[in-house]
């Protein structure tokens, strides 16, 4: 495990509670010798299994995969030391820091054959879910276009401030993905306007408006401001998508509403998610990495591959690397061009649908 605190240490928790019969760390990562101390205590790991430096981790210690949550920066040099000691990978989102270490990443896990996958949690949301199986089965009719709004007030006291969570790289790829995954398609062209507001106090792009058309003809909006001073909608709550006959709007982690003319609106939760292979009920705050775990647990063992697999999460990648160039110059971007140096052809639709194939709703 490369990472061991703040979300590492939610990681190594959740293998704790969630995968016991699965899952054992035989090797801890950090520069902090105090986490290393913990970890000891927690993993029952003895000196020569705790390291400083991922590269010596990595030559030193054999597992059956690498976990990876350490600032972006370093995600992809630490990815291929892994993936070429022969361990299949799974990392925080992003991909990485810029788009060329993230396509570095990504030949490495083509080039040594070891499977890669991306966290991308709120996928497993109940009523992301639940919007996805509307659309799949035509509940309402052809999809026409989806709007995703985040809002939250990042100016507020002891808000991290931190270059890397400004709005075109931390925050909006949860929401770029999502719009892939509610979609169904990919983005083929994007266009938009980022700016920062006199009284934001970041040093950074903190809000945005964003325009998308997807592969499959659905257009896509986003919305996004760490400014907000009023109505706040936090990382992933609020999405809306207008069907042929009708409109859903999903809030937070559960809820649904669906509006049709000359009706009252329908609201009601989302039915839960569980996975059959699963051998007890999950636990925790984070189980959207639960669900993330088994699937990448089932891939090593012979299942099919990740849904959020690099080769598809760098398709939301790209977009980040789009919505920063057409901020700067105010040009329309097609996705297809950032990536055309890559072999994407393994790539199926299977993995925009795969999460809810996958799942068993109750």
């Amino acid at each position: 495990m490369i990472g061991g605190s703040g979300m590492a240490g939610v990681w190594i928790k959740n293998f704790i509670d969630n995968f016991s019969d699965r899952v054992k760390v035989v090797g801890l990562c950090d520069v902090d010798q105090q986490v290393l101390d913990w970890g000891a205590k927690v993993l029952g790991l003895s000196g020569e299994r705790l390291f400083t430096d991922f590269n010596e981790a990595c030559a030193k210690v054999k597992a059956d995969f690498c976990g990876i949550a350490i600032p972006p920066q370093f995600h992809s040099p630490a990815a291929i030391v892994a993936m070429e000691n022969g361990m299949p990978v799974i990392c925080e989102k992003p991909i990485a820091d810029t788009l060329e270490a993230a396509k570095a990443m990504l030949c490495t896990s083509q080039k040594t054959g070891q499977p890669c996958s991306i966290i991308q949690q709120f996928r497993h949301a109940p009523n992301k879910q639940e919007l996805v199986r509307i659309r799949e089965e035509g509940r309402l009719g052809r999809l026409q276009h989806i709007l995703g709004r985040y809002a939250d007030d990042y100016r507020r006291f002891m808000s991290d401030r931190r270059p890397h969570r400004r709005l075109l790289f931390e925050s909006c790829i949860h929401h770029f993905d999502m719009l892939r995954f509610l979609s169904g398609g990919d983005c083929e062209t994007l266009m938009g306007f980022g700016w920062n507001p006199e009284w934001s106090g970041f040093k950074h792009w903190s809000s945005g408006l964003y325009l998308m058309r997807m592969t499959n003809g659905v257009h896509t909006l986003y919305e996004g401001n760490s400014s907000g001073a009023g109505i706040t909608t936090n990382w992933h709550s609020y999405y809306r998508a207008e069907f042929e006959l009708g409109t859903v709007e999903i809030d937070g982690s559960e809820r649904v509403i669906i509006h049709r003319v000359g009706q009252k609106p329908k609201a009601y939760k989302a039915p839960k998610i569980t996975f059959a292979g699963l051998s007890r009920t999950p636990v925790g705050d984070f189980l959207g990495h639960v669900y993330l775990f088994d699937e990448f647990l089932n891939w090593l063992d012979g299942g099919s591959p990740s849904a959020t697999r690099i080769e598809d999460n760098i398709q939301s990648f790209a977009m980040i690397a789009a919505a920063t160039e057409a901020t700067v110059d105010g040009q329309p971007k097609r996705i297809a061009d950032y990536l055309s140096d890559l072999d994407l052809s393994s790539r199926t639709s299977r993995l925009h649908t795969a999460l809810v194939e996958n799942s068993i709703h109750a």
